[in-house]
């Protein structure tokens, strides 16, 4: 018999905010230096590119370390 409550809407939101992981823009990929270089392209993109998500599909995720 289950007696554990049902999980709030609020956790069901975090865990799905956490598979969704971070937005697919240059300023989170693995590939844009601190400088805005894009080291695939060789070139640093305009900064409307940058900023949009989904835009490229060479994005990887940023190692944090």
């Amino acid at each position: 018999m289950n007696t554990r409550p049902p999980e709030p809407q609020f956790l069901l939101d975090y865990r799905q905010w956490l598979q969704s992981g971070p937005p697919k823009c240059c300023h989170t990929c693995e590939h844009f230096s601190q400088e805005g270089h894009c080291s695939v392209f060789d070139m640093r993109p305009p900064g409307e590119f940058a900023d949009e998500v989904n835009a490229c599909d060479k994005w990887e995720f940023a190692c944090p370390f």
